[in-house]
């Protein structure tokens, strides 16, 4: 019974994130990969070395450098010799970048006020519960 509910739960899931996808996927930007949007996240969230990029990713530092070298070259970062130290490199996000993530933000606005604003308050609080829940067990292990 709990096993059939939990693989109902992952079908919903999984549903509704094709038809999320399906429904706004004209709206977003298809030139990236994931791994890249996730650099370019991490970049907007503070982390400005290939190093430390590195490490949050589990990946190689030449791994790095080539998405960068990729972001770069489709203008979404930039990348300068920090003056102070220069053999470190400081990475920023270009105006391409910038704008990646205030339309992912509109986006966002969109996807909560259509989809999430549906739903009465009661059912967003126990949702919130719910995925709180989700995330410490999955932070627990």
């Amino acid at each position: 019974m709990k096993n059939d509910l939990i693989q109902q739960i992952n079908d919903l899931q999984n549903h509704l994130s094709v038809q999320l996808a399906s429904r706004f996927e004209h709206k977003i930007d298809n030139q990236l990969t994931v791994k890249q949007i996730l650099v370019l996240e991490l970049i907007r969230t503070g982390v400005t070395s290939t190093n430390e990029l590195a490490a949050q990713l589990n990946i190689s530092t030449s791994a790095v450098s080539q998405m960068l070298n990729k972001l770069e070259t489709k203008e979404y970062i930039t990348r300068s010799i920090n003056k102070e130290n220069r053999r470190e490199i400081i990475l920023k996000l270009a105006a391409k970048g910038e704008r990646h993530f205030e339309e992912l933000q509109m986006l966002e606005d969109e996807m909560n006020r259509t989809v999430y604003g549906q739903l009465p308050l009661e059912d967003l609080k126990h949702l919130a519960r719910i995925l709180e829940k989700l995330n410490a067990i999955v932070e627990g292990e």
